[in-house]
């Protein structure tokens, strides 16, 4: 008996010693301490991605053996000479492709006459309903009339979105009237001269590599695709394959020998499920994020539903895109809100008085510290009034402020 009274003893004084080191322990097993870090967390959408009209496609105004005066990757500016096609068999072609350019330049005028004219008498008077509906919806709320000024916004709204969709068609008609008067202006600059010469129609970096899809990448041709349209589309021309005209070959009237990325007025339709969709309107500014790349600044032209059922349409215009970071198609994203702060666990988040905030860890002890939660993703939630630096309990646990976590 002796002997084990001396070792319960030993082992309560050995607990004694231990107790500070089996406490902390017990304490980093149930109660986990960490630190929040910079970054940013943002609401988005994504979809395939298809991109048009930021770039010319050069075709041969002829037929002959080509010779370029530019290489792949070199800056160009309007006016300089991409490549030559210089024998005779070139020159004796030049008259009749400016007379069949012309010819197809007089029939889509007359073909698109009456829609030129009903898409204008369209627009104007969108906006001056838009215009009237506007005064409308001021007077109805100085009237203090809740019921009149959302029937007016709504009416006002209706008429924006018929507005753009209209100016959105006509652009359309006339950027493909463009394409064909550029076509006969670059034959009768061509046909007088001693050779078959292709002109950069605008400044950037010349790009060799192209596909035979290059040439229906227009506003024309895209404008009236829905969702499936489009999501075959951006596969087909993710799967499409490049080539390069080599300097010296032989080629046809109207192949596709090159392409001038100028970065400048980048389109592109995005297919995103309706129930994903953010409410977005026409002039709408949020960032695009192109297949992980950094994001750019966009502005909403268009967004249309249920072509097919379930699936929309975004369509928008980039500010400004990197020759180098140009695509046809890609996975992409639309940032529709941002917010940068301090990131840590939603379950780190505790409620106290109707504040929320978090658990500090102040030398051993937890302090409730208030903090502004900017957005919550998931389970991540990034706050302000936080320093990266402060540590914190990160499972919340309020039963545990004021008390002893280390």
């Amino acid at each position: 008996m002796k002997n084990v009274a001396i070792a319960l003893v030993f082992v309560l004084f050995g607990l004694v010693l231990l107790w500070p080191y089996i406490r902390l322990a017990f304490l980093r097993a149930v109660v986990p301490i960490g630190r929040g870090v910079p970054g940013v967390l943002d609401e988005r959408v994504s979809g395939d991605a298809v991109f048009y009209s930021g770039q010319a496609v050069l075709t041969a105004p002829a037929a002959g053996t080509i010779s370029f005066r530019v290489k792949h990757g070199d800056s160009v500016r309007v006016g300089d000479v991409i490549a030559e096609i210089g024998d005779t068999e070139a020159l004796a072609s030049v008259a009749d492709n400016l007379a069949a350019a012309q010819a197809q330049l007089t029939e889509y005028e007359a073909q698109t006459a009456g829609s030129f004219r009903e898409l204008t008498r369209k627009i104007q008077a969108c906006y001056e309903n838009a215009v009237s509906a506007f005064y409308e919806m001021q007077i109805a709320f100085a009237s203090g009339n809740p019921s009149n000024y959302l029937e007016k916004q709504e009416a006002f709204d209706r008429y924006v979105d018929d507005l753009s969709q209209n100016r959105a068609e006509l652009m359309a008609l006339e950027d493909q009237r463009s394409r064909l008067v550029g076509q006969v202006e670059m034959m009768q600059q061509v046909a007088s001269s001693s050779s078959v010469k292709i002109l950069a129609p605008v400044s950037g970096i010349f790009c060799a590599d192209v596909t035979a899809m290059d040439p229906e990448l227009t506003p024309a041709n895209l404008s009236g695709m829905d969702a499936s349209q489009l999501a075959v589309l951006a596969r087909e021309l993710r799967d499409a394959t490049e080539y390069r005209v080599q300097d010296g070959q032989k080629v046809q009237y109207g192949e596709v020998v090159g392409r001038i990325v100028s970065g400048e007025d980048v389109k592109f339709c995005l297919t995103v499920k309706t129930e994903q969709r953010p409410d977005l309107k026409p002039g709408n500014r949020v960032m695009l994020e192109i297949n992980g790349s950094t994001p750019v600044y966009c502005t909403i032209s268009g967004v249309t539903d249920g072509k097919p059922p379930g699936y929309s349409v975004i369509a928008g215009e980039i500010d400004y895109l990197a020759p180098d970071k140009y695509v046809r198609a890609s996975q992409a994203s639309l940032i529709t809100r941002r917010e940068q702060g301090i990131i840590i666990p939603v379950k780190s988040l505790v409620e106290k008085n109707g504040q929320t905030g978090v658990l500090l860890v102040q030398k051993t002890f937890a302090v409730f510290h208030p903090v502004d939660v900017r957005m919550i993703r998931g389970d991540q939630a990034v706050v302000q009034g936080l320093s990266e630096t402060s540590e914190i309990v990160l499972n919340g646990m309020k039963f545990f402020e004021g008390r002893r976590v280390r």
